[in-house]
C-alpha cells in the first residue's frame, strides 16, 4: 500500500517524464514490480521467516524500522553535544557511514542486478523509459533509507530548534544522502575500471566484512569513549585535517541556521563546500567515471559464479599443502575426503567467508572492551594491570567462540543439490565425513587463530601460561564437539541457508555455558599448576575418547535436505 502511494507520488511528475520520452503506464508497471521484489528480498532482518520457510514480505518496510532505530541512537548525539557543530558533524558521519553501509549490502540486488535486461528490453519499451525506470528504482530505495536513519532527528530539530532549523536539516540530509550515494559509486567505480567482475564480488565481500568489523567495534567501544565532558570540550575547527570531512561542510550549514550572527568566514566556508559538492560529486559520476559503467555491470551480472569464488586453494603448492595435512590428519580415505571437500568449499564459497571471517575480529575487540574501556586510569596504567593479572585466561576462552560460527556455517550452502555425491558413493559411514569435516575446521580455522593468541600470551605473560594454553585448547576442541553433535546436524556443505532448525535453543545455550563456566573454574584454579596440567591431561583423553564417538555417527542421525 505504501508503495502506492510513493508511485503515484512520483508519477505527479509524469508530464516531465513524458517529455524525456518516458510512457508513465510502463513507468508505473515497472516501479511496481521492482518494488514488490524489493519487498520479497530476503535479508539479514526477516532470516527468522525464511527458517520457517513462511513467505517474505515487506522487506524492505522491516530494513527501514531497523534503520529507524539506529538513526533514534545517533540523535541521542544531536542531545548529548553542547555544541550544535560538534553534535551535527559526529550525527553526520554515523548517518554517512550506515548509509553508505547499507548501500553497500544492496548494492548487488538493486544497481549491479541487471537480470531486468533479460525480461524489458526485448519487449516493446524505449531507452527512456528503461533508464528513468532504474533511477527511480535506486532513487526512491535510497530516499526510503535516508529517511528511515534521519526521521527521529528531523522531529527533534523540529520540536527543540524550530523550523527553520528543520529545514536546514532536511537540506543537510539531502546533502549526505547524495554525497554517500557518490562515495560508493566512487569506490565501486574505481575498482570496476582496475578489476575484473569476480576480483569486483571479492572486493564488496570483503568491504562488507571489515564493516561487519567496524560496526562490530563501534558499538562496543565509542559509547563508553564518547562521554558527555568529551562532546562538550570537543573543538572541531582547531583541527585543521577535518576540513576535508564532509561532515563538517554539512553542519557548517546548520551552524549558520542556528547562530548566524556570530559565524565566521571558515563556517561560510565550508556551508558552501556542502552545497556545491553534490553538484560536482554527480558531474565527476557521469562525465568521468560512469563511460562504460553498464558494459562492466552486464559483465559482472554474467559471470555466473553465483557466490563462488575461484579461489587458488587447491592448486600447485596450496594443494600440496593440503594434501600433506589430509594425508597425516586423516588417513582413513571417507575422512580424507571430508576434510578436503571441507577445506576447499570454505575457500571457495563467498557468502561462507562473508558470514564467517568477522567472527575472528570479535575476540580482539572483546578482550579491548573488558580490559580498557570504562576504566579508571591511563591506557598504560590498565595494560599493566592486565600485564599483572589473569586477563589472558579470558582471551584464550574467548577463541573458543570462533568454532561456534565456523561450525554453524560449514553445513550450510545455497548449492546444496551438489551434495548428491555424499548420498550415492558406496559407504555407510558418514560419521567419518563429519571427522574429516572436524578436523579440517579445526586445522583451517581453529589452530591458527589459537597460536596468534598463544603467541601473544607467551610474550606478554610469560611461558607460565603453557599449561593454561593446552587446557583452554582441549576445552575448544570439547565446545566444538558438542556443537559439531548438537548442532551440525549435515554433511559438509549440504544444506540449504533457510533449513529449520527448530527444538534445540535450550541445548545451544547450554553448550555455550560450558566455555564460560570452565573459564571460571580455570581463573579460579590458575594458581594452582598441578591442577592445571592434570585438567589439560584429562580434557585431552575426554576430547579423544569424544572424538572417536562422533566418528559413529550414522545417517540416522542427520538431517536431510528437501
Amino acid at each position: 500500500m505504501f508503495n502506492k502511494y510513493i508511485i503515484n507520488f512520483v508519477l505527479l511528475f509524469k508530464g516531465v517524464f513524458v517529455r524525456f520520452g518516458v510512457d508513465p503506464n510502463q513507468l508505473r508497471i515497472i516501479l511496481t514490480t521492482k518494488m514488490k521484489m524489493d519487498d520479497r528480498r530476503p535479508n539479514v532482518y526477516n532470516q527468522q521467516r525464511q527458517k520457517q520457510k513462511k513467505e517474505v514480505n515487506h522487506s524492505s518496510w522491516l530494513t527501514m524500522f531497523f534503520l529507524g532505530i539506529t538513526g533514534l541512537f545517533f540523535t541521542a548525539l544531536l542531545v548529548i553535544a553542547k555544541q550544535p557543530f560538534v553534535g551535527h558533524t559526529i550525527y553526520f558521519s554515523a548517518f554517512m557511514v550506515m548509509l553508505a553501509i547499507t548501500l553497500i549490502s544492496d548494492f548487488t540486488s538493486v544497481l549491479i542486478d541487471v537480470r531486468d535486461n533479460y525480461i524489458i528490453l526485448p519487449r516493446p519499451v524505449s531507452d527512456s523509459t528503461f533508464t528513468i525506470s532504474r533511477i527511480l528504482h535506486i532513487g526512491i530505495h535510497t530516499t526510503k533509507m535516508a529517511l528511515a536513519i534521519s526521521l527521529s532527528g528531523m522531529i527533534y530539530s523540529f520540536i527543540w530548534e524550530g523550523p527553520i532549523a528543520s529545514l536546514v536539516f532536511i537540506l543537510e540530509v539531502f546533502i549526505a544522502t547524495v554525497l554517500s550515494i557518490f562515495l560508493v559509486n566512487i569506490i565501486y567505480l574505481i575498482v570496476l575500471k582496475v578489476t575484473s567482475p569476480q576480483k569486483f564480488k571479492d572486493f564488496i565481500s570483503y568491504f562488507q566484512i571489515i564493516f561487519s568489523v567496524l560496526i562490530f567495534a563501534a558499538y562496543y567501544t565509542l559509547p563508553r569513549l564518547m562521554t558527555a565532558s568529551t562532546l562538550q570540550n570537543f573543538e572541531i575547527k582547531s583541527i585543521k585535517i577535518l576540513a576535508i570531512v564532509p561532515p563538517v561542510w554539512i553542519a557548517a550549514l546548520h551552524e549558520m541556521a542556528v547562530n548566524f550572527k556570530s559565524t565566521d568566514l571558515l563556517t561560510v566556508a565550508y556551508a558552501l563546500l556542502a552545497v556545491f559538492s553534490p553538484v560536482l560529486s554527480l558531474y565527476l559520476v557521469v562525465k568521468v567515471l560512469a563511460p562504460g559503467f553498464n558494459q562492466k555491470l552486464s559483465s559482472i551480472s554474467g559471470s555466473g559464479d553465483d557466490g563462488t569464488i575461484i579461489s587458488s586453494e587447491g592448486k600447485g603448492a596450496s594443494k600440496g599443502f593440503m594434501n600433506v595435512l589430509a594425508k597425516s590428519l586423516a588417513p582413513d580415505p571417507i575422512e580424507n575426503a571430508g576434510f578436503k571437500l571441507t577445506w576447499l568449499l570454505s575457500s571457495r564459497y563467498r557468502d561462507f567467508k562473508v558470514k564467517v571471517y568477522p567472527s575472528f575480529a570479535y575476540v580482539p575487540v572483546y578482550f579491548v572492551y573488558f580490559g580498557f574501556i570504562g576504566k579508571k586510569g591511563s591506557i598504560s596504567e590498565n595494560w599493566q594491570s592486565l600485564l599483572s593479572g589473569d586477563m589472558y585466561i579470558l582471551l584464550i576462552y574467548l577463541t573458543s567462540f570462533v568454532l561456534t560460527t565456523v561450525l554453524q556455517y560449514v553445513s550450510l550452502t545455497e548449492k546444496y543439490k551438489a551434495s548428491w555425491i555424499f548420498f550415492t558413493t558406496p559407504h555407510q559411514q558418514p560419521g567419518k565425513i563429519l571427522a574429516g569435516m572436524f578436523k579440517a575446521v579445526i586445522t583451517k580455522y581453529y589452530v591458527p587463530y589459537f597460536l596468534v593468541v598463544s603467541i601473544f600470551s607467551l610474550t606478554f605473560w610469560g611461558t607460565k601460561v603453557i599449561n593454561d594454553l593446552i587446557l583452554a585448547f582441549m576445552v575448544g576442541i570439547i565446545y566444538g564437539l558438542l556443537v559439531a553433535v548438537f548442532q551440525v546436524k549435515g554433511l559438509p556443505f549440504s544444506q540449504p541457508i533457510n533449513i529449520k532448525k527448530g527444538g534445540r535453543t535450550f541445548i545451544t545455550f547450554f553448550i555455550m555455558l560450558i566455555p564460560i563456566a570452565f573459564g571460571f573454574l580455570h581463573n579460579w584454579a590458575a594458581k594452582w599448576e598441578t591442577v592445571i596440567w592434570i585438567s589439560a591431561a584429562l580434557m585431552t583423553l575426554f576430547a579423544w575418547i569424544s572424538f572417536a564417538s562422533y566418528k559413529k555417527e550414522t545417517w540416522e542421525s542427520l538431517e536431510m535436505a528437501d
